[in-house]
């Protein structure tokens, strides 16, 4: 229990930190709200049940929370004061001198101090690094939602191909059957039945490999929770809700400006900037002050010291650094704004491949498939009756499973696309109907 409570606690932390603006787009959107248990043999888990199992028992999240420890780690690290130098010094001790009769001993204290915002600088940059951290972690989780979404629809669609290729081997056993029934009454020739008997094995072999493609996606999915061993199965709705998939994504192209590349290369700008601030606070260079007291052994006399130290800037005032960072600067300003012309025109693409794809499975589930699925029941009776050769009904059953197996095709390839759109713009888009 503790250490589901913990994990809770880690997938708590990616939500409600990370920088902020754009950022906030990619928020994890894992649920939690419920505790996972580990999967029994041929469960059945819906994709919200997947995404609790993996945010509870994926070691990705729990790695990436180390991750932010660790650049925690390195802002307390530059807000630390450097270490104080302390300095013992002996002079006037000579070979004929009467022991340390004549000697004087210094000893100071000394302690370098950072002036003219340096330290400030400094700052600044280790919190942009740390914030970059953020955001990689952040789409890392993001990554890790995405993956999880496809592995489920993979497992989902071999499922269906399953069911298909099944169906698809009953059809061929009745035409057998028939066939066989027709040649007993002489109504039909043996070079049919060859036929038929040939369909049956095809489709006994694409039943074959259906069965294979289910443990193997099964696999690949139990693993996001460390445990390839189970083989469960998955549940969605066969008819998603593409309508509201659509409505999500009709104004996605007016929100370039929190894609995934564009919030990198902000982050990329910000530390670039934040190391020419500190570049150009240590072009003065800093501080050290010193004090102590000297001992003079001779007369027995004290006296206080009190030193200062000042590197002179008159060869390296970091010009090259500063120059070097000022272009790296510009280029990255230049490539920003490529990179945001170029989002909207992808964005774009994006939508319309998916109002296309959307489209077409449209046009599959209220046209062609049903006009197939008559046709081809018109046609059995008719080839049952001696109406129609064996090789038209051939024609017909092979044209049904095509688009049957094309519709299980198109849903994957929505799902797909819906997750492409998300990985760009860090959006979720629910398909699903509740």
């Amino acid at each position: 229990m503790k250490g589901n409570v913990y994990r809770l606690f880690i997938v708590s932390i990616f939500i409600i930190s990370g920088s902020v603006g754009a950022a906030e787009r990619w928020q994890i959107p894992f649920d939690t709200s419920a505790v996972g248990t580990r999967p029994e043999a041929d469960s059945v888990y819906s994709l919200a049940e997947v995404m609790r199992l993996v945010a509870l028992q994926n070691l990705t999240l729990q790695a990436l929370e180390y991750r932010r420890e660790a650049a925690r780690g390195m802002l307390k690290q530059v807000g630390l004061w450097s270490n104080p130098e302390l300095g013992l010094e002996a002079e006037e001790i000579g070979w004929d001198a009467p022991g340390f009769n004549e000697s004087e001993l210094s000893i100071s204290l000394s302690q370098e101090f950072e002036l003219f915002g340096q330290r400030k600088a400094r700052k600044n940059l280790a919190r942009s690094q740390i914030d970059n951290v953020h955001l990689q972690a952040r789409l890392a989780a993001f990554d890790l939602y995405l993956e999880t979404k496809a592995r489920f629809y993979a497992l989902f669609h071999a499922q269906q191909q399953l069911e298909l290729a099944s169906r698809s081997v009953e059809l061929a056993g009745e035409i057998v059957d028939n066939t066989k029934f027709r040649i007993e009454n002489g109504a039909a020739l043996q070079s049919e039945l060859l036929l038929a008997d040939l369909e049956y094995q095809r489709a006994q072999v694409a039943l074959e490999q259906a069965q294979q493609e289910v443990s193997s996606t099964s696999a690949v999915l139990t693993a996001l929770w460390g445990d390839s061993s189970v083989s469960v199965a998955v549940s969605a709705n066969i008819e998603p809700d593409f309508q509201n998939a659509l409505n999500s994504v009709a104004s996605l192209e007016f929100v370039s400006d929190s894609v995934r590349s564009l919030l990198q290369l902000h982050q990329e700008t910000a530390i670039l900037r934040a190391e020419a601030s500190l570049a150009a606070a240590e072009a003065r260079p800093p501080i050290s002050l010193s004090g102590g007291f000297k001992h003079l052994e001779g007369t027995n006399s004290n006296s206080l010291l009190f030193g200062v130290s000042l590197p002179i800037p008159l060869f390296n005032r970091n010009q090259g650094t500063r120059k070097l960072l000022a272009s790296e600067i510009r280029a990255l300003e230049l490539t920003t704004k490529q990179t945001r012309v170029e989002t909207r025109a992808d964005l774009r693409s994006q939508v319309l491949r998916l109002r296309q794809l959307v489209q077409r499975h449209d046009r599959l589930d209220s046209l062609l498939l049903p006009t197939a699925e008559n046709a081809y029941s018109m046609l059995q009776d008719a080839y049952k009756a001696g109406r129609v050769p064996y090789t038209q009904l051939l024609e017909a059953e092979r044209s049904l499973n095509e688009l049957r197996f094309e519709h299980n095709d198109m849903l994957l390839q929505i799902h797909d696309q819906v997750i492409a759109i998300e990985r760009v713009t860090g959006i979720p888009i629910r398909i699903d109907k509740e």
